[in-house]
C-alpha cells in the first residue's frame, strides 16, 4: 500500500465515516491504536494511490488459533528472515521457495489466513503464481511484496513496496485479525 491513506470508521449500521488522512502506514498504525482504545469499532484504511482497502476489526476476547501464513519466496535467506519475523509475531508459517514447490505444498488443503508472495523473481513468474493462488484459493487474501520498480502486482489484494518489515507486517497483522 502506498501513501496517502484515509482512515474511516465503520459504524454498526454500516455507515462509513471519514476520520482522518495520514501520510504513511506508521502514522496509520499509531492513529488506529488510539482510535481503537477510544472507540472499538471496525476501521478501514484506504490507499488513495493503489485504491487498496484494509479493514481492521477490534480484537475479540476469545483466543483463536494462530493464523496460518503461507509464504512463497524466491530467495532462501529472505524466506528464512520473514518466516522468523512472522513466527516472533505469533503466526504459524509455511514457507516454500518457488512456484512449483508452492503448488506441490498447496495440493494438501488447509485453512490459510494469508498468502505472501516474495520479491526476488521476475514479474511474469510472480504474476503466474498470484493468478494460480486466486484461481485456487479465491477467498484467501494475497500480499505481494514488491520491488521499488513495481508498485503493484495484479491480482494481489495488498501490495507493499518492500523496504523493511514494518509496512508488510502491519498488513499481515491487520488482514489476519
Amino acid at each position: 500500500m502506498l501513501p496517502p491513506f484515509d482512515i474511516f470508521r465503520i459504524e454498526a449500521n454500516g455507515e462509513v465515516l471519514w476520520i482522518k488522512s495520514v501520510e504513511d502506514l506508521k502514522s496509520a498504525r499509531i492513529a488506529l491504536k488510539e482510535l481503537m482504545a477510544a472507540s472499538p469499532h471496525e476501521y478501514l484504511i484506504h490507499s488513495d494511490n493503489t485504491n487498496n482497502d484494509l479493514v481492521i476489526k477490534p480484537p475479540t476476547a476469545k483466543r483463536r488459533a494462530k493464523p496460518l501464513i503461507f509464504q512463497i519466496a524466491y530467495d532462501e535467506q529472505l524466506m528464512a528472515t520473514r518466516a522468523g519475523l512472522l513466527k516472533s509475531h505469533g503466526f504459524t508459517v509455511i514457507s516454500v521457495v518457488g512456484n512449483e514447490a508452492a503448488k506441490a505444498a498447496l495440493s494438501t488443503p488447509r485453512h490459510y489466513s494469508l498468502f505472501i508472495l516474495g520479491t526476488s523473481a521476475p514479474t511474469k513468474v510472480r504474476r503466474e503464481m498470484a493468478n494460480w493462488l486466486k484461481a485456487n484459493y479465491p477467498k484467501v487474501p494475497l500480499l505481494a511484496l514488491n520491488p521499488p520498480f513495481q508498485q503493484q502486482l495484479e491480482p494481489a489484494d495488498y501490495n507493499v513496496i518492500l523496504n523493511g518489515p514494518e509496512e508488510w507486517l502491519f498488513v499481515v497483522e491487520a488482514s489476519t485479525a
